[in-house]
């Protein structure tokens, strides 16, 4: 790959957004809706397609404004036919600036009018921060140890009282450690895992590019690079998790919701609930990757995940069924998270394309061979119910000589016919959003960034750029290029979210959220007190602390954001011309 930029070393993070061309004050809930001229807040790279969207531009042409010199930098005329975007309701008009190539500062004026789009960049790094805000914001979930980097979020250490297990409440385990898992404080084996792969693979993309400081935690300078520091964090709290015949317990939460409250105020009784397969799944996976990485870096440590990994592969392997039948469901009396997953054939597949690629064992190998295509292939995106995809790219990691032709062409043919109605999709979108209306439900954003993960896999695959663009095409909604004019990340643009459903932010005191968090995005079944927030599936998001519904983040909304964040911040792209 042709790499341009380098990550930007830096001790402490801030909340500090780039300033609007304008700057009214913020709404304290609802959307504040400050231009019709839609841009990535964050910026775009030279190279790349550029992008911007009007609503009703009352004339024909734009100018890019250097904000620094006042100067116009290019002038172009807006597209003269919309698009009607029936998930929102908007007619979109296209502004194309791709020719501007220049590194600065700028924004989008429409002639003849007072419209103006927010500030934005243009350069090789126009990622990197909204990269690393989302890696560090992994710290401020950490449960169990005091919280304070030196920045305004800090918290006393949380959670350090032993769990007790739901069905012999008598008997008690230390699961402390780990990363609370959205705006409460509950533990989840299967986001924890799929979001740890997430970093992880990010550190196999680019592993010449993380370095020992790139963040503000307390293991900077430990001589690990950070990035693998964090991911650290979660796999220790996943082999805690683990009984002694290799089964994984399913999750650690209190019973039902009791009102907000910081993290060290908890007075709830923490639970320990039963084993599962798919979480069993899902941990000899990402044991197994991890094993993979850290043998670099410490040797002991991911021989402890080897060995961790190979017991749960044993009970998978003496429990060929679901455990438990059925799949997980809560017990009577539990509220809450329940991450339910009838089956576990792609937590399966997942674990042996690691095993395979980690070991060598043919014995993985085997397995993989004999169940790929039950799943149909890559057919629907990575979140914690749907990990097949990780298996299938996993194993188009394998050297030449490893892996099998039939299945390595099964795998790509599959990828390749997806992310090609995916692109279809964008291009039939008004804002370039690849998301059919019924898939604006709970998590919306991070389905989206689940997409961008695909169609960077079919890119790396194929070198295909138009796999790039549209993952790129993903990044900008998230990052402000969408009908709300917002950036969905906190403390990323000029006009990110404020009011985030996460109780540490909503009670710390400090003005602002912690940065570096996805919220969850449009959701037309969310009904906060009744109410639905529109008629259209994309416009059913409102910036307000109390509606969980569309705004609470959570640590498996981060993760892909982080991987498509850093993977667009450290690649140019430029490596093809083919389209």
């Amino acid at each position: 790959m042709n790499i341009s930029c380098q990550w930007v070393m830096f001790a402490v993070l801030s909340v500090c957004c780039l300033m609007s061309c304008h700057d009214p004050s913020r709404a304290q809930s609802g959307v504040s809706f400050r231009s019709s001229v839609l841009v990535d807040q964050a910026g775009y790279r030279p190279d790349a397609a550029k992008f911007a969207f009007v609503k009703d531009p009352h004339g024909n042409t734009f100018k890019a404004i250097d904000v620094r010199t006042n100067k116009t930098a290019l002038r172009g005329e807006i597209a003269h036919v919309g698009m009607i975007d029936g998930n929102t309701g908007d007619t979109t008009f296209t502004i194309d600036f791709s020719a501007l190539k220049a590194p600065g500062e700028y924004c989008i004026v429409l002639q003849d009018t007072a419209q103006r789009s927010e500030k934005f960049l243009i350069g090789d790094n126009v990622y990197t921060k909204a990269a690393k805000v989302s890696l560090q914001s992994f710290y401020y979930e950490r449960c169990g140890v005091a919280v304070n980097n030196g920045t305004q979020w800090n918290h006393p250490a949380c959670h350090t009282a032993p769990a007790h297990y739901f069905n012999d409440p008598a008997k008690t385990k230390d699961v402390s450690g780990g990363w609370h898992d959205a705006g409460d404080y509950n533990k989840f084996v299967p986001t924890t895992a799929v979001s740890a792969a997430f970093l992880l693979y990010l550190y196999e993309a680019y592993p010449g590019k993380f370095n020992d400081g790139d963040l503000n935690i307390p293991e900077s300078h430990n001589g690990l690079p950070d990035l693998l520091d964090e991911a650290r964090w979660g796999l220790a709290w996943l082999l805690k998790m683990q009984r002694e015949d290799g089964g994984v317990y399913h999750k650690v939460s209190i019973k039902n919701w009791t009102g907000e409250h910081l993290p060290q105020k908890e007075s709830d009784t923490q639970y320990i609930f039963d084993v599962s397969s798919t979480s069993t799944g899902d941990f000899a996976a990402v044991t197994a990757l991890g094993a993979r990485i850290f043998s670099r870096w410490d040797k002991a440590f991911a021989q402890t995940l080897l060995r961790a990994s190979l017991k749960a592969w044993d009970f998978l392997r003496k429990n060929p069924a679901i455990v438990p039948a059925g799949g997980f469901r809560n017990p009577p009396g539990v509220e809450g998270g329940e991450y339910g997953d009838e089956q576990d054939a792609d937590e399966r597949l997942w674990a042996a394309a690691e095993l395979y690629r980690t070991t060598g064992n043919p014995e993985y190998d085997h397995y993989f061979l004999s169940h790929y295509k039950d799943l149909g292939g890559a057919n629907y995106t990575v979140g914690w119910q749907h990990v097949q995809n990780f298996a299938y790219y996993s194993y188009l990691m394998l050297p030449v000589d490893l892996h099998n032709y039939e299945a390595h062409s099964f795998i790509v043919g599959t990828m390749t016919h997806y992310c090609d109605v995916l692109l279809k999709r964008i291009q039939e979108n008004g804002y370039r959003c690849v998301l059919m209306p019924d898939e604006y439900y709970w998590g919306s954003n991070s389905v989206i960034m689940g997409y961008a993960f695909d169609l960077i896999n079919a890119y790396e695959t194929t070198k295909l750029k138009r796999y790039l663009d549209g993952a790129l095409d993903q990044l900008h909604y998230i990052l402000g290029r969408n009908t709300f004019d917002i950036s969905f990340v906190t403390g990323v643009g000029s006009n990110p979210v404020m009011h985030p459903y996460h109780q540490f932010s909503m009670l710390s005191g400090v003005h602002a959220p912690v940065p570096g968090m996805l919220v969850a995005g449009c959701n037309k079944y969310s009904r906060l007190r009744g109410r639905l927030l529109s008629e259209y599936p994309g416009r059913c998001y409102e910036d307000n602390a109390k509606n969980y519904f569309v705004n609470e983040p959570a640590i498996n909304y981060t993760a892909p954001f982080a991987f498509v964040a850093g993977y667009c911040a450290l690649t140019t792209g430029n490596d093809t011309a083919n389209h």
